[in-house]
């Protein structure tokens, strides 16, 4: 067998860590350590005054410049900056969020510079790059990312953005709930319906996915884009802050590196509260008082409180999962394994409501946090053809629709099979009209306002010719990764058109390719 051009890996670009996979020699999944040893990387960049600084030598800026230290970028990847979501937090983020000229989300670092969520996530595909380079000793140019399977063609075309900035081309992107159960290794044991759980950092994923000889089938993908541990810290830290004024005398609200200090002190305490009863969160130097000494915090915390303020946002963990099962037509009964995945399913409360709703104690994946890399590895060799025997078939999370100033009408259905090409035909209304204009959106719904706006086209040069007599045929594709393609072309003729984006969710090409060469030359 001879060894592929370049190297590829498998990455979990996560919203608190990032994790990155390889196979080796043997065939056996290897996770690839940072130079402190470790198997996660803090999703962390620091704007240091002497460059940024990417995971976990990071925390320092966390702890001193909180307002140029930006976690969980991959929340902001492809959002709009009017999402009802972004706008929440936009209040309670330690840095600044701005909104950008196309009307996407970006970061405010200081006046007059901001950076996108693309350029953050490229500097942590950078890092991760780097640390597999050290492993094989030349060059990585190619990776399987996973993403969460919620995500719209806008996140999808982000990500894919983001790693060509860093340098790397995206073989595919793999949902996160498909990724764990290869992982997992569901394709090597028996024929089973699997319901797929992840809830980490910043989202939470259901998938429906059928095994049966060696076929990943998914069914469904459903989930809530703003569920995860970063809200639960975040529910944390208001409890802490409201008992630092009651119980010490200082209200900390806006002086945002005590309450960073705080967030860091309570996610530990978190993590800790999964395995123990009680534990404490400690910081030793949370303000400075005016005699100049340094006021510790330090309370215990009981697992019970760590529920009873979590149990609103644990609850949304219900509704996701009752939409998968109906969109793939299955009772819960049906149902035969329920994996868990991503780090917040390590905390009790989650594995008892995930239980509660599916009626069976779900199976627990040692090490949640890097079976999702060690699928997108495996891919890599399915891929590259070195295991053979496993297909991947996925579904569109969301429908594709058009409009032209009216109703949405539907051209693919939510749920389709992926890969998957329709086609519409547009008229000229107009003797000798040179162009038709057309909006595309991802949603199911007739009304535009419900749906994710994702660009305005335009078929330009049209021929001259009698209103109605020009027929373009408009062909939409999802591919693989869920991101969206379009051509158009004369109907009659056969003869391809010029089509062009008048308005465009994410980066343009030229800011792309800009930025990759600027990364490319940075130290």
């Amino acid at each position: 067998m001879t060894r592929p051009a370049s190297r590829a890996v498998g990455i979990d670009l996560g919203t608190s860590n990032s994790v990155v996979a390889v196979i080796d020699k043997d065939g056996a999944p290897r996770i690839l350590t940072t130079p402190e040893g470790a198997t996660t990387m803090p999703s962390l960049v620091w704007f240091s005054p002497d460059g940024p600084v990417v995971g976990e030598l990071a925390r320092g800026g966390l702890d001193y410049s909180p307002d140029l230290t930006i976690f969980g970028a991959k929340r902001l990847l492809g959002r709009r900056f009017d999402h009802p979501e972004i706008r929440r937090l936009a209040r309670v983020l330690p840095f600044e969020l701005t909104e950008a000229p196309n009307g996407d989300t970006w970061i405010q670092l200081s006046a007059g510079r901001s950076v996108s969520p693309e350029e953050v996530c490229a500097l942590i595909l950078r890092e991760i790059r780097r640390m597999a380079e050290a492993h094989f000793g030349e060059p990585v140019t190619k990776a399987v990312i996973t993403i969460p399977a919620w995500y719209d063609a806008a996140q999808r075309q982000a990500t894919k953005d983001a790693a060509q900035i860093a340098g790397l081309t995206v073989m595919r992107l793999l949902s996160e709930p498909t990724a764990a159960s290869l992982g997992h290794g569901a394709h090597r044991g028996a024929d089973r319906r699997y319901l797929v759980c992840d809830l980490g950092g910043g989202t939470f994923d259901v998938a429906a996915v059928d095994v049966e000889a060696g076929i990943f089938e998914v069914l469904a993908t459903t989930g809530d884009a703003f569920l995860g541990g970063d809200d639960v810290d975040r529910v944390v830290v208001d409890h802490l802050v409201r008992d630092v004024r009651s119980a010490r005398g200082f209200d900390i609200t806006s002086d945002t590196i005590a309450v960073e200090r705080l967030r860091l002190a309570a996610q530990t305490t978190k993590h800790e509260l999964s395995d123990v009863s009680v534990s404490k969160v400690y910081v030793p130097e949370l303000v400075q008082l005016p005699s100049g000494k340094s006021l510790e915090y330090d309370k215990p915390l009981h697992r019970e409180e760590l529920e009873q303020w979590s149990m609103p946002l644990i609850r949304r963990i219900e509704a996701p999962i009752k939409e998968a099962l109906k969109r793939c037509g299955r009772k819960r009964e049906q149902i035969e394994e329920v994996l868990l995945v991503g780090g917040m399913t390590r905390m009790p409360a989650v594995r008892k409501e995930i239980a509660r709703v599916t009626g069976r104690e779900p199976h627990v994946i040692p090490n949640p946090e890097e079976v999702v890399a060690v699928g997108a590895a495996l891919e890599v060799a399915r891929l590259e053809g070195t295991i053979e025997g496993v297909l991947l078939i996925d579904v569109a999370a969301r429908g594709l629709a058009v409009s032209m100033g009216g109703d949405c009408e539907q051209v693919i259905a939510q749920s389709s099979v992926v890969p998957t090409r329709e086609h519409r035909v547009f008229a000229t209304k107009q003797d000798d009209q040179l162009r038709i204009e057309f909006d595309v959106w991802e949603g199911e719904s007739p009304d535009p306002t419900h749906n994710r706006h994702l660009g305005r086209y335009a078929v330009l040069d049209l021929p001259p010719a009698p209103a109605g007599d020009v027929l373009v045929l408009v062909e939409m594709t999802i591919d693989t990764d869920g991101t969206v393609r379009l051509g158009a072309s004369e109907l009659v003729s056969g003869e391809r058109l010029q089509l062009d984006q008048i308005f465009h969710a994410g980066l343009a090409r030229a800011d792309v390719q800009r930025l990759q060469r600027q990364l490319a030359e940075a130290p």
